[in-house]
């Protein structure tokens, strides 16, 4: 039995999806050290190869992913925009920023990777 062609959107996300949870406030991308940046790209690399090889795991892992990097961003920024003690300019506007940013993203890759037609591509 054939299998269905691979959903171009499907192979865009599988690129993609490491771009929301890493869009990040510049000094916090400059604090991240090079091996953990080497794991995280590993493990992303994992995810899409995986993703284009359509096994299951990987879609539930990528909308797991996604979702948690939208209630992350969530807390953090309810905890973190408004910094105490600093006067004149009170509101982190590279987080604010960062976050409305990442979560539309994750947001239109759970949208796109949750449809009918892909949940059957990946089946």
């Amino acid at each position: 039995m054939k299998r269905a062609p691979l959903p171009r959107g499907l192979f865009v996300v599988a690129l993609l999806q490491w771009v929301p949870p890493l869009i990040l406030p510049p000094q916090t991308l400059r604090a991240i050290s090079p091996a953990l940046w080497a794991v995280i790209a590993a493990l992303f690399a994992l995810l899409g190869v995986s993703l284009l090889r359509r096994q299951a795991w990987s879609r539930v892992a990528s909308i797991f992913l996604q979702g948690f990097n939208i209630i992350v961003r969530v807390l953090v920024t309810v905890s973190h925009a408004v910094q105490g003690g600093k006067p004149g300019n009170p509101v982190d506007y590279w987080l604010v920023g960062t976050t409305v940013v990442s979560i539309i993203l994750s947001g239109v890759v759970l949208l796109y990777i949750d449809r009918p037609d892909i949940q059957v591509a990946m089946a």
